[in-house]
């Protein structure tokens, strides 16, 4: 737990210099309710706001990201967070 909670955060302070510390959701995915199995993987994802919700994300639930992959790898790389 120690490990994780020092990767968290570096992670959480590296996105609030990349990204103007934006608000974010921090979501810790458990094992299903009820299930057979003896084990299970769970992980936590960060979810930034990073833009703002329109209609098409009302409507469907679906977000868009509107950054080419290339153009935030480039960006990411120059803020050297990865």
């Amino acid at each position: 737990m120690k490990l994780l909670a020092s990767l968290l955060q570096k992670l959480l302070g590296r996105l609030q210099q990349v990204a103007d510390d934006p608000p974010y959701n921090l979501v810790l995915y458990t094992a299903p309710l009820r299930q057979k199995e003896s084990f299970q993987h769970w992980h936590l994802e960060i979810l930034p706001r990073l833009t703002i919700m329109a209609g098409f994300e009302w409507g469907t639930g679906m977000y868009i990201n509107p950054t080419p992959p290339e153009l935030a790898a480039s960006y990411l790389t120059e803020k050297q967070f990865i």
